[in-house]
């Protein structure tokens, strides 16, 4: 077996928040000889100024007319940027969602991208695929609520998020939050934990773990920083993940322990398989 990959064009995602097919609008199609789309790698692409108080928090969502993908909606890492005149903006590291699609040879592939808040710049968005020529394991699917959250102001508040919904569901193989600030301020930080819960979770345990935190300085023109990782996520080995009922309502939370002028925009996500 070996490895390929390829990238999408750029495309800016516009000013506002609606899916954009990238790739200048057209479909990238996976080589012949490739068997499967092992994992995908989106990022995002600077083009013009930050604005203040403005993060970049996106989505990307695969789709194909000839093979089966979908669910496949996942979130982008998260970009921070600051108050006022803020003189730096920390890039995150790229972050590879599994997918291991099957039977891709020469398929063609839609990726489209989505800001989730508004942005005075606009902001592009690309994407990596790797490729295999042999199976790399049980298909993934991803997804989050369709629309974002906003996280308390006063300290410990937890807020009760928009839920997911699995179906025809096997085992939950990830747990994940990107938390972005939506106004900046001197010594005013994103930290906390994020939370899972689910009638439908097949086992009485816990699923709690901390966000990727920011953090902000003294002055004016605090930047609060992006966390080098951008989001939070708990991995869990597909055939060792959360067994679930085969339609799964997850409900997902948030605590900020640390008290904010303007709440934070939250979204939760979950990887699975069938």
């Amino acid at each position: 077996m070996t490895f390929a990959s390829d990238t999408v064009t750029p495309t800016s995602v516009g000013t506002g928040t609606t899916e954009t097919r990238l790739n200048s609008d057209s479909p990238i199609q996976v080589p012949d000889g490739i068997n499967t789309i092992v994992e995908a790698i989106s990022y995002w692409v600077p083009t013009g100024v930050f604005s203040p108080d403005e993060s970049y928090i996106g989505r990307v969502r695969i789709q194909s007319n000839d093979i089966s993908v979908e669910p496949c909606r996942f979130m982008m890492t998260g970009v921070n940027t600051g108050d006022a005149a803020f003189a730096s903006v920390q890039a995150p590291s790229l972050h590879a969602n599994s997918l291991n699609i099957p039977n891709a040879s020469a398929a063609n592939m839609n990726v489209y991208g989505q800001a989730l808040v508004a942005n005075t710049a606009a902001p592009s968005v690309g994407c990596e695929l790797v490729y295999a020529t042999g199976n790399t394991g049980r298909q993934q699917y991803w997804n989050t609520p369709d629309s974002i959250s906003t996280g308390g102001t006063a300290i410990n508040t937890r807020t009760t998020l928009n839920t997911i919904t699995v179906t025809e569901g096997r085992e939950i193989t990830s747990l994940g939050m990107v938390v972005t600030p939506n106004a900046a301020a001197a010594s005013t930080h994103d930290t906390g934990e994020a939370s899972f819960e689910s009638s439908d979770f097949q086992v009485p345990f816990p699923y709690r773990f901390p966000i990727a935190p920011s953090f902000s300085g003294l002055g004016g023109a605090a930047a609060q920083l992006t966390n080098p990782q951008g989001l939070a996520v708990a991995n869990y080995p597909a055939g060792h993940g959360i067994p679930i009922a085969p339609r799964c309502l997850i409900n997902s939370f948030y605590t900020n322990r640390d008290a904010k002028g303007a709440g934070s925009t939250v979204m939760p996500f979950v990887s699975f398989t069938r």
